[in-house]
């Protein structure tokens, strides 16, 4: 097998024949090989292009910002964008003009193409809004949601902006929100303690409206991103498509494609106010790319060698010689995991077994059902999980952070639910993929099991007289708040990242519920 690297780097000369823009190579990167390229040794994503990092650099260096008024009076956003000398935007900061109790812009957000993130861009564009404010003379607002452990946490205090509470002397902070101000030299004399007090409570009061613009102002720009990834791919594999053939990277790359714009589909979809006024629907499939076989896992590897397993030694050492052997091509072959996402399509396909799947029917499905497998295994079944190198690293600190919960809560209920933990078995890493290993459970994903109820038909009713829904989400919320308070703030992330699993009949599609004089409630909810 061909490694990544030489892969893509024989890609690479196709992307100067076809003359695609930088831009889109790097997005269709990201996109596609990040995950596979990511937390590799000594092998950054773009070093695989001869010259591509060099490339970078120089467009870095001739960037400008510019800036756009608001255009129609339902995006009633000012922009600053960052543009190449060619003009193509690699990143935008939106702002909203407040006029009352003091001339203000409020940063809204602010976004650099992954690509270009810790180039300097990003201080650029913050620089520039920083010279905006002043030479307008008016306030600038933010709410810092940079992490405190994150290196870019002080940027803002770097560039002259202050926490409000120091200047209003009293705590503001409305939950986790960090808001700081930016005071023009013009303005330093003045007494505006009253004014930002009044300021921050009239932000806090339009930030639902606020909220709701820049969503719809960030699927529009996904989107166009989207669909001009969309057709550099196409263009990039203009000959196979002519020819009517096709290669497993090829395959690999629109599938991996689809499988983020399927996944952006979901985000937004939970979006506040998103009314849906863009679509993904504008994004036209052609039926030749639809008719492509579905390419889900890696092929190649940035590193040759025997694939790595790591996890419980007792258990590893009973597993197949085969699957320790080759991870990927064992797993990959097994059934898929039946979940009822999955299981009225394939009724309606009237398969039984494994499919070989094409692109069209992972996006009617609206996701890719062979990221998990199912695994006999000496009388007991189990679930494979695939993902990416990417994620390796929060999966190694859920690994060690199950058992701490495990002690912490053992034998306590949460609105009479125990709480048991489903920690990996082993995880195997081979061919730029990782699979995790864990005991099926009697239950499914908490994000399926609230869409279920939310929409099938015979579950609906029974959500909404028993109230199943809210039951399940105050159960999490008061685990979420007892492991903050054992753990503390420095475990949020892991907390944040937990996995649960809600107790499920799968073969009547139903929940498993307890109901009696106390009312409704789960007997059991699993942590992953």
């Amino acid at each position: 097998m061909k490694t990544v690297k030489s892969e893509i780097t024989g890609m690479g000369e196709r992307f100067k024949e076809a003359r695609i823009r930088l831009k889109d190579i790097l997005t269709i990167m990201d996109v596609t090989l990040e995950d596979q390229l990511w937390g590799q040794e000594s092998l950054f994503p773009y070093e695989v292009f001869e010259g591509l990092n060099e490339l970078i650099t120089r467009t870095v260096h001739g960037t400008r910002i510019e800036r756009f008024k608001p255009r129609t009076n339902d995006q009633p956003f000012h922009t600053l964008e960052i543009h190449t000398e060619e003009g193509e935007a690699l990143g935008y900061l939106n702002m909203i003009y407040l006029r009352k109790p003091i001339p203000c812009y409020y940063l809204v957000y602010v976004e650099v193409l992954s690509s270009f993130r810790g180039r300097g861009l990003g201080n650029k564009i913050l620089a520039a809004f920083k010279e905006f404010v002043e030479d307008q003379e008016a306030v600038g607002l933010l709410d810092n949601i940079i992490p405190t452990h994150e290196p870019t946490y002080d940027i803002y205090t770097k560039l002259g902006w202050e926490d409000i509470e120091e200047l209003t002397a009293e705590s503001l902070v409305n939950g986790e929100r960090h808001y700081m101000v930016f005071i023009p030299a013009s303005m330093k004399s003045l007494d505006l303690r009253g004014r930002l007090i009044k300021l921050l409570f009239k932000v806090k009061k339009k930030r639902p409206i606020i909220d709701m613009h820049d969503n719809e102002s960030m699927v529009k720009r996904t989107i166009s991103e989207i669909r001009s990834v969309y057709e550099a791919l196409e263009h990039l594999f203009d000959i196979e498509l002519s020819m009517g053939t096709s290669t497993p990277f090829m395959c690999f790359l629109f599938t991996k494609f689809v499988t983020k714009v399927l996944g952006f589909r979901r985000r937004i979809a939970m979006l506040l106010g998103y009314t849906g006024g863009e679509s993904l629907e504008q994004i036209a499939i052609s039926e030749q790319i639809k008719s492509l076989p579905i390419q889900p896992y890696s092929l190649w590897s940035s590193k040759e060698g025997e694939a790595e397993i790591w996890g419980e030694e007792g258990f590893i050492r009973n597993l197949p010689a085969e699957l320790k052997r080759n991870p990927t091509l064992f797993i990959e072959n097994l059934n898929l995991y039946r979940r009822p996402y999955l299981t009225p399509w394939l009724r309606k396909k009237g398969e039984t077994k494994s499919l070989d799947l094409k692109i069209a029917d992972i996006l009617e499905l609206g996701f890719d059902p062979t990221r998990l497998r199912e695994f006999k295994h000496e009388g007991a079944v189990y679930i494979f999980e695939r993902s990416t190198p990417l994620f390796l690293p929060s999966i190694e600190k859920r690994r060690s952070f199950l058992p701490k919960i495990a002690k912490q809560i053992s034998g306590i209920h949460f609105r009479n639910a125990s709480i048991q933990i489903n920690p990996s078995l082993a995880v195997f890493r081979d061919k730029g993929n990782i699979y995790i290993l864990r005991r099926k459970l009697e239950g499914i994903h908490l994000e399926e099991a609230l869409d279920q109820l939310r929409t099938s038909s015979h579950l609906k009713e029974m959500n909404r007289a028993g109230g199943i829904e809210q039951i399940i989400i105050q159960t999490i919320k008061e685990i979420k708040k007892e492991l903050m308070k054992r753990f503390g703030s420095s475990f949020f992330e892991e907390i944040e990242e937990l996995t649960f699993f809600v107790p499920w009949n799968l073969e009547t599609n139903m929940p498993r519920v307890t109901v009696d004089t106390v009312g409704v409630y789960l007997d059991t909810l699993w942590i992953a």
